[in-house]
């Protein structure tokens, strides 16, 4: 996936959750604005879990949907 087109998605006021699924075949939740990180480049992102994070590479998501 393009860091742009993921830039769009996660940048959207208010927040809205989604799934991404990355190339792995792993899902990842994010539910609130702190379950996600990113630098401004939106190469990379980072999920938050509860004890865990998890950096995903942009090029490696295949899928983002909504909640």
């Amino acid at each position: 996936m393009k860091s742009d087109e993921l830039k769009k998605f996660i940048e959207h006021q208010p927040f809205r959750p989604f799934f991404v699924r990355t190339t792995s075949g792993d899902t990842y939740s994010f539910n609130t604005a702190r379950d996600l990180g990113a630098p401004r480049s939106y190469t990379t992102i980072f999920w938050f879990g509860e004890t865990d994070f998890v950096l995903i590479d942009a090029e490696n998501i295949t899928e983002i949907t909504p909640k």
